[in-house]
């Protein structure tokens, strides 16, 4: 049986329960440009911590988006336990209070969503999940200045930086919408996959220009070799070894993409040798970056994600 396996960044999830915040720690996630964690003494009623909430909020939404967990601690960046706030002195209400009353614009499009460990509400997690807003610039109105992520942290704006984000609406955005993993068939003990890549446009003019490329970092086999049909050979892949551990597959786009339109960019297979497959590939890293005008968009995929979904072969 063929299996299709859909992974979405975990910022764009449609629901979070303690499973999932659970195994960020279990698999030693890290903090990035799109998720953050905060221990729970990151939510008090003290004006100098309503500054930071106003300030992290308003910087993921004046960049690309992304969640803010708040009731999980780290270490090094990493998730490393669970630090849980007490629901019945710091609702949800007051966390949608405190940020829509301390950002300026309102940012459409923002959910909380609430986590109660076994149902008891002194043991909540907050997830935040903030939309890249096409009503940025958003200001902390704490201290009257604009924040952009950058890596772990939220960063003040430069001037440029924040005119440049007036009418961001007016751009073409392109955005990783979903990339998938199909088994095909095994051949003369030769496995084959195919990877398949859709892009979604949410500007308001149509983008013309764009490129992805794919990287195949860490026990990439000698072996494993990528193949494309006929029909998308004016999508113009090169394959080129960009290190000793990493390998880079580039397409560039031909085809526009409109505004609220969602297109395929990209459809390859990888054909990997059993004995390859059974020693390396589950630890094999895969990274997709989608380059445009004025932007870019990513996706990665941890080596746990990837076995996860090769397995899925066995089962079938």
């Amino acid at each position: 049986m063929k299996e299709n396996i859909a992974f979405m960044e975990i910022h764009k999830k449609e629901t979070y329960d303690i499973e999932f915040i659970q195994s960020l720690i279990t698999n030693g996630i890290e903090e990035s440009p799109y998720v953050d964690f905060k221990a729970a003494p990151a939510l008090s009623k003290e004006e100098s911590k309503k500054k930071e909430i106003s300030k992290d909020v308003s910087a993921f939404a004046n960049s690309s988006g992304g969640i803010i967990i708040y009731g999980l601690s780290e270490e090094n960046h990493k998730a490393s336990s669970l630090s849980f706030i007490d629901g019945h002195e710091y609702t949800k209400e007051w966390l949608e209070q405190v940020i829509s009353s301390t950002i300026q614009r309102n940012i459409n499009g923002l959910k909380i969503f609430p986590i109660r460990n076994n149902g008891n509400i002194k043991e909540t997690i907050y997830v935040v999940q903030i939309p890249e807003s096409v009503d940025a610039p958003h200001m902390s109105s704490k201290d009257q200045r604009y924040y952009r992520r950058y890596d772990f942290r939220s960063v003040a704006m430069e001037e440029y930086e924040i005119r440049n984000l007036y009418g961001r609406k007016s751009k073409g955005k392109l955005i990783l919408e979903q990339v998938s993993l199909k088994f095909i068939e095994t051949e003369n003990k030769i496995l084959k996959f195919q990877i398949f890549i859709q892009a979604y446009n949410v500007g308001d003019i149509e983008v013309n220009q764009y490129k992805l490329n794919t990287y195949f970092e860490d026990n990439v086999p000698d072996t494993m070799t990528v193949a494309w049909d006929r029909d998308d050979i004016d999508k113009q892949f090169t394959m080129t070894r960009v290190s000793e551990k990493k390998s880079k597959l580039s397409n560039i786009g031909t085809s526009a993409i409109y505004p609220d339109e969602t297109m395929t960019i990209s459809k390859f297979y990888l054909n990997i040798h059993q004995d390859d497959f059974d020693n390396n590939i589950s630890k094999m890293k895969i990274h997709f970056v989608l380059y445009f005008s004025g932007g870019e968009s990513t996706v990665e995929l941890n080596s746990d994600l990837f076995s996860r979904a090769f397995s899925k072969r066995i089962d079938n």
